[in-house]
Protein backbone atom coordinates (compact mmCIF):
# COMPACT_ATOMS: atom_id res chain seq x y z
CA UNK A 1 0.00 0.00 0.00
CA UNK A 2 1.40 3.36 -0.89
CA UNK A 3 -0.02 6.51 -2.98
CA UNK A 4 2.45 9.23 -3.98
CA UNK A 5 0.14 12.15 -6.03
CA UNK A 6 0.04 15.23 -7.24
CA UNK A 7 -3.71 17.29 -6.54
CA UNK A 8 -4.18 20.46 -8.35
CA UNK A 9 -7.66 19.67 -8.48
CA UNK A 10 -10.08 18.56 -5.61
CA UNK A 11 -10.56 15.03 -5.58
CA UNK A 12 -9.86 11.55 -3.06
CA UNK A 13 -8.06 8.17 -3.83
CA UNK A 14 -8.60 5.28 -1.74
CA UNK A 15 -5.60 3.06 -0.60
CA UNK A 16 -5.36 -0.34 0.73
CA UNK A 17 -3.79 -0.57 3.95
CA UNK A 18 -1.98 -3.70 5.46
CA UNK A 19 -2.89 -2.69 9.20
CA UNK A 20 -0.13 -1.18 11.57
CA UNK A 21 2.24 2.12 11.20
CA UNK A 22 2.23 4.11 8.53
CA UNK A 23 3.23 7.77 7.21
CA UNK A 24 2.15 10.55 5.42
CA UNK A 25 3.56 13.70 3.89
CA UNK A 26 2.24 16.63 2.51
CA UNK A 27 4.20 19.62 0.39
CA UNK A 28 2.58 22.30 -0.71
CA UNK A 29 4.55 23.47 -3.68
CA UNK A 30 1.92 26.45 -4.42
CA UNK A 31 -1.51 27.29 -3.45
CA UNK A 32 -3.32 26.29 -0.42
CA UNK A 33 -6.29 23.38 -0.13
CA UNK A 34 -6.54 20.75 2.62
CA UNK A 35 -5.17 17.56 2.52
CA UNK A 36 -6.83 15.19 5.10
CA UNK A 37 -6.25 10.94 5.92
CA UNK A 38 -9.25 8.74 6.80
CA UNK A 39 -9.96 5.22 7.84
CA UNK A 40 -13.36 3.77 6.23
CA UNK A 41 -15.02 1.94 9.23
CA UNK A 42 -18.19 0.33 8.76
CA UNK A 43 -18.82 2.68 6.02
CA UNK A 44 -18.18 6.26 7.74
CA UNK A 45 -14.95 8.18 7.47
CA UNK A 46 -13.40 8.87 10.37
CA UNK A 47 -10.47 11.03 10.01
CA UNK A 48 -6.82 10.32 11.04
CA UNK A 49 -4.73 13.49 9.62
CA UNK A 50 -5.43 16.54 8.16
CA UNK A 51 -2.88 19.12 6.73
CA UNK A 52 -3.28 22.58 5.06
CA UNK A 53 0.52 23.45 5.13
CA UNK A 54 3.21 21.51 4.51
CA UNK A 55 4.14 19.07 7.24
CA UNK A 56 3.69 14.98 8.00
CA UNK A 57 2.99 12.54 10.72
CA UNK A 58 3.16 8.80 11.32
CA UNK A 59 -0.29 6.67 12.15
CA UNK A 60 -1.68 3.47 13.34
CA UNK A 61 -4.63 1.95 11.92
CA UNK A 62 -6.36 -1.16 11.08
CA UNK A 63 -6.00 -3.27 7.94
CA UNK A 64 -8.78 -1.86 5.22
CA UNK A 65 -8.76 1.03 3.30
CA UNK A 66 -7.86 4.28 3.64
CA UNK A 67 -8.21 7.46 1.91
CA UNK A 68 -6.91 10.67 0.78
CA UNK A 69 -9.21 13.42 -0.17
CA UNK A 70 -8.27 17.01 -1.64
CA UNK A 71 -10.39 19.84 -0.68
CA UNK A 72 -10.28 23.70 -0.92
CA UNK A 73 -8.25 23.37 -3.77
CA UNK A 74 -7.12 26.97 -5.29
CA UNK A 75 -4.39 27.07 -7.93
CA UNK A 76 -2.75 24.43 -5.69
CA UNK A 77 -0.43 22.16 -6.61
CA UNK A 78 0.06 19.59 -3.41
CA UNK A 79 2.61 16.89 -3.11
CA UNK A 80 1.30 13.68 -1.27
CA UNK A 81 3.00 10.53 -0.48
CA UNK A 82 1.39 7.66 1.68
CA UNK A 83 3.69 4.87 2.79
CA UNK A 84 3.83 2.04 5.36
CA UNK A 85 6.62 3.04 7.88
CA UNK A 86 8.46 -0.51 7.18
CA UNK A 87 9.33 0.64 3.54
CA UNK A 88 10.86 4.20 5.44
CA UNK A 89 14.31 3.76 5.70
Amino acid sequence: MSLVKTYTANGSDAVEHNGGSGVIAVAVASGSGTITLSHSIGGTDVTIDSFTASGGSRFFSPKGNLKVTASGISSATIHVEVSPLSTIG
